[in-house]
Parts: C-alpha cells; sequence; structure tokens
C-alpha cells in the first residue's frame, strides 16, 4: 500500500492538476473534419484518415480498490467529427473476449472522459465541484445483450430447470420482451427497464468529483466493438450538442480534452480496478 502511494504521489508531482507530463500528451489527438456521416464500425475505411495516438496507461491507484497489476498497459485512439457530432475508435489488446456478467465473471469495457470546461485544470479524476466531465462507457456484456439476447440463466446454463417467466421465452430480447407488467415486476421496475432496454452499449455519465456519478436522462451515445486477434476495437460516438440535456464546450474548431480507462473482465478488472490515463490529452478539434 505505501508503495502505490507514493507512486501515485509521484505521477501527480510530475503533471500538476493535468497529470503526468509526457511528449505523448502535450501533443495530443487530432479528431479529422469529415463532411459526411461518422462511421460506427471500427472497420470502416473512414478511419484511415485519422491519425493514431499511442497512450500508455497504468493500473488505478486514486482510491481503493486499486489496481497495482493492471492487465492493459497500453492503447490506440484515432478520432473523426463532422459539423454535428464526434467518433472515438479505440484498441488495446487483450488475451481473452470477455462479453458476460456471471459469478466472478466480468465484463471488457472502456470509458472516455470529456471536462465540460475546456480546461486541463479540470480534476481528471471524476471532475470536481462545479467542475463537471462527460463520461462515455462502453461494455462488451451491453452489446452482447442488444445483438445475442439478454445473459440470463438459459445462456449461461443451457440444460437448466427453470421457473415460469410469463413475460417472456429465451434468450430475452432488448426491449419487447421488458414491457409486460410481469417484466417489470421481474426485473424491478421502469428504472431498471430504461437503463436495461437501450439499444446501445454505451452509457452517458456526468460526475463532478468522486461519488458523484449519474446517469444522464437522456441517452444518445453509440457504440460497437469488435474483437478479433487478440485486440478489441471500439467505437464511441455522441453528438456534440444533444437537445434537452446537458452539453461540454466542444465541437469543430473548439480544441479540449479527454481522457481514458480500460478494464479487462478476464483478469477480474470491474468499478475501480481498471487502467487508465492519468492526466488530461489534448484534443484537437480539425476545423472544415
Amino acid at each position: 500500500m505505501k508503495k502505490s502511494v507514493i507512486l501515485l504521489a509521484t505521477l501527480l508531482a510530475l503533471g500538476g492538476p493535468g497529470g503526468m507530463a509526457s511528449a505523448e500528451v502535450k501533443k495530443g489527438l487530432t479528431s479529422v473534419h469529415l463532411e459526411t456521416g461518422l462511421p460506427l464500425h471500427p472497420g470502416d475505411e473512414a478511419w484511415e484518415q485519422a491519425p493514431i495516438l499511442d497512450t500508455d496507461l497504468l493500473g488505478q491507484l486514486v482510491t481503493p480498490p486499486t489496481n497495482t497489476n493492471p492487465s492493459v498497459t497500453s492503447a490506440q485512439v484515432q478520432s473523426l467529427h463532422n459539423e454535428d457530432e464526434i467518433a472515438f475508435l479505440v484498441s488495446w489488446e487483450d488475451a481473452t473476449e470477455d462479453r458476460y456478467h456471471g459469478i466472478d465473471q466480468f465484463s471488457d469495457a472502456v470509458a472516455l472522459e470529456v471536462p465540460y470546461q475546456r480546461s486541463d485544470l479540470v480534476p481528471f479524476t471524476m471532475g470536481g465541484p462545479g467542475q463537471r466531465v462527460l463520461i462515455l462507457h462502453w461494455a462488451a456484456f451491453r452489446q452482447e445483450n442488444i445483438e445475442g439476447g439478454y445473459y440470463d440463466t438459459p445462456k449461461a446454463y443451457p440444460n437448466y430447470s427453470y421457473d415460469w417467466y410469463p413475460h417472456a421465452k429465451p434468450p430475452y430480447a432488448y426491449p419487447q420482451d421488458w414491457k409486460s407488467p410481469y417484466a417489470l415486476s421481474y426485473i424491478g421496475g421502469e428504472k431498471v427497464l430504461r437503463k436495461n432496454s437501450l439499444k446501445t452499449p454505451v452509457r452517458e455519465v456526468v460526475a463532478e468529483g468522486f461519488g458523484t456519478s449519474t446517469w444522464k436522462d437522456i441517452q444518445g451515445a453509440e457504440g460497437k466493438g469488435i474483437y478479433r486477434d487478440g485486440r478489441w476495437q471500439v467505437v464511441i460516438k455522441r453528438r456534440f450538442l444533444e437537445q434537452s440535456t446537458s452539453n461540454p464546450d466542444w465541437g469543430p474548431g473548439k480544441d479540449s480534452f479527454f481522457t481514458l480507462a480500460i478494464w479487462d473482465g478476464g483478469a477480474g478488472e470491474r468499478g475501480s480496478r481498471k487502467s487508465l490515463k492519468y492526466g488530461w490529452i489534448p484534443l484537437h478539434m480539425e476545423e472544415p
């Protein structure tokens, strides 16, 4: 524990409020402007126009439970944008494809964080009071639920014996199988339904410091992940300005910052046990 505290203090001292200073962080990532729509698939040829930023990641050492032996230590990031929206492509090596939640079983995931203010003085550790951040969190288990049906007992144990669920037959599909009164009672009500029946594997979260993470009522971000040859490639896409909700101060020609975190479910990573970038990375928004 003492070793972790010393390492964390060293990291923060190197970078001040914005985190660890390095040539890569100072250089930043250029989001290339396109006149066309943005791709959602990681294999789209449009990504060939976007420069690749290699970034090192470290284990989460700020708050317990920490991650002193992170599985993912580097990632590659690209970005494209047009007048209305922005997309990121994040890729990293992962020895196992983890798409499910179960007993001692966790999902792979990645999150991007953007400050509402275009300033690197906003704490990158989930923001701070009056210093809000937007977090876009993609998880493999959500994508699997959408594409392959809800991961419940019938999928985990095909030969199981089950009670009668009058609202649906497995595999349960989102959202049509979860709208009857029986289903709402079974899964915990309307709020749980709304959280778990969105047709996107990305969740929008806002925070203003530790313990303040809150789901946004408006969930407009999209995402798609592909696992191939021991590597995840995940696209996360969002409109700059979503209607009827708060938005960061960003857009074409408005440089900002971002940072990221990655979870390797096969290594038992979940919650605060993750790899992350200690500091903001400049995000250069190419003008039209």
